[in-house]
Order: C-alpha cells, then structure tokens, then sequence
C-alpha cells in the first residue's frame, strides 16, 4: 500500500472526521476521502461506519489499524538499522511520560542522550499517569513512564523504582513536624492541585479517590512549574512523587512526607514499552539510559 494511504487512515482513524484529519494533513477533504474509499475498495469491505457526527472504525478498520501501526514500525525500525549500517546514530525516539517529569527528570535524560546521539529525534507528551499505558499499548508512543498498577497484556517493565506520592509543602509547614500525613490531616490545609482527574485515577483505594472528590483545592493549574513554585513559597500542599522536587528537597526549600496508606506507599514508578514491537537499537539504548538515570535519582532521594 502507498504510504499516503497509511497516513491519511491512522490521522482519519484518531480524528474520527475526515475533514479533521484534513486539516492536521494539510491537504484537501476530498483527497482524504479518496485514498479511504480506494484502500476500502481494495481490501472489499468497508473499514469504517459512517456516522451523522463522523466516522468511526469497524471491526475491519480496528484489524487494518493494528496492520498499519506494525507496518509503519517496521519501516522505522528498518531506516534506523540502515542508518546504523552508515555508521550514522540517527533515529527517532517517542515517549509519554507524566507531566511532572518534565520539568528536571526528562530534559536532563534528552540532554545526556543528545551528546551521545546528536541526530536523534524525539517525540514526547506529557499526560495523566493513568493515560500512559494506553498510549504504548495502542502504539502511538514507545517509551512511557508513570505510576506502576497492573499492566494490560502486551505491555512490559523495562525498571521501576520506589518513589510513591507523597505530600510536599514548604519547610515551614506544620505538617512538616508529621512523619507521615493521613487524608484526614491534609484535609483542612491549603490544597494546590493539577487540572483534570487524580494523578494517581485507577490506581490507590477508594480513600484517596474520596479525598480528591470532597477537598475544594485553593488552586488548580495545568502547570507543574507552577505548582512547585507555590509549594515552595508556602502557598499550600500537594501530592507528588519525590521524584518531582528532587532538586527542592535537595536545597531544602521543601520536604516530603509519606501518606499513612500503605497501598499508596506501595506505588512505584517505572519505565514500559511494548512487547509486540520490536524497538530500534537508539530507542533501546535511550530506555537504557533512562533506567539508568531513574535508578540513580532513587539513590539520591533515598539515602
């Protein structure tokens, strides 16, 4: 099948809208919808329902899909191994991680890995923890990193550490003086919190889920730099793993103090990538390193 094919069905598929998917290629409604027709018409059935609002894929375009994605793999993992044969450290790297990685953690892996192999591309978005492994799963990243609970088949651990969430104010805050905070001691402090659902949806008790639901927060944002810039300042209490303050618990500008949940204390973070795709040699070498760093931040924020 002709490459343009293979693009304009993955972009029409995400879309669900022909003319959506259009517009992200920069190309006209009718072109898209050609190559559809033409690639429904050589594979003699019908690949999406045409719905008043849409079109959604059928069984048949859920099956093509899957081929497709394994396809375009393929030829990805094939164009990196040539440029190998070229002696040539090129290729391209994907990664979802969650947001709160992307302030330190992430940029300091990209910029290790760059030295090393300045040709390299990378793709990288930030979202919810529990939005992670869906993503590897279905193929649109390779590298994810997030809070570890039970993984969907086809999905593996590359490594994970133990850094749960936690509770992380100022040094000043009366909390500070707990060893370990309930949600009930939280409760009546200052709250400051990211924009949409739990970090942590999915994967604690029902407790936490509670907690989330009935505390009114005094701020919300969609910025993590924010967010630690205000915890810093004595602005309120947030939840997130050490390995977000890393640096601010390392000058002591903040401190970080475990819940009294211990499947909350169980939690981890940890590296995945699929186990039905075969992962070039730079993405390889970039998990590797990523492991690496992830373990060594683990060291430092627990001795």
């Amino acid at each position: 099948m002709h490459a343009s094919i293979l693009k304009y069905f993955v972009e029409v598929a995400r879309c669900g809208s022909i003319r959506k998917a259009a517009q992200n290629l920069y190309v006209a409604s009718s072109a898209v919808n050609r190559q559809i027709l033409k690639l429904e018409a050589e594979m003699g059935t019908d690949l999406f329902d045409r719905l008043p609002n849409g079109i959604r894929l059928n069984a048949a375009g859920e099956r093509m899909l899957q081929h497709i994605r394994a396809t375009l793999n393929d030829y990805h993992l094939m164009r990196s191994e040539l440029d190998e044969l070229k002696d040539e450290r090129k290729g391209h790297v994907t990664v979802v991680a969650m947001d709160s990685l992307f302030v330190d953690f992430l940029p300091a892996a990209v910029e290790e890995f760059s030295e090393l192999y300045p040709a390299v591309t990378y793709s990288i978005a930030a979202v919810t923890p529990s939005e992670v492994a869906p993503k590897v799963l279905g193929g649109d990243y390779d590298v994810g990193v997030t809070f570890m609970s039970k993984l969907p088949a086809g999905l593996e651990v590359a490594g994970q550490v133990a850094l749960p969430p936690g509770v992380v104010m100022a040094f000043s805050h009366p909390l500070a003086k707990k060893e370990r905070l309930s949600f009930a001691d939280c409760r009546d402090h200052a709250f400051l919190r990211l924009e949409g659902p739990s970090p942590l949806q999915g994967v604690v008790s029902p407790r936490f889920a509670e907690f989330w639901d009935l505390v009114t927060p005094s701020v919300i944002c969609n910025s993590t730099i924010l967010l630690k810039r205000l915890v810093a300042s004595g602005r309120g209490i947030s939840f997130f793993s050490k390995l977000a303050f890393a640096d601010e618990i390392a000058r002591g500008e903040v401190v970080w103090r475990p819940f009294d949940e211990p499947n909350v204390n169980a939690l981890t973070v940890g590296i995945i990538t699929p186990c039905q795709r075969v992962l070039s040699s730079v993405t390889t070498e970039f998990v590797r390193g990523l492991v690496h760093r992830l373990k060594q931040v683990e060291l430092s924020l627990t001795t």
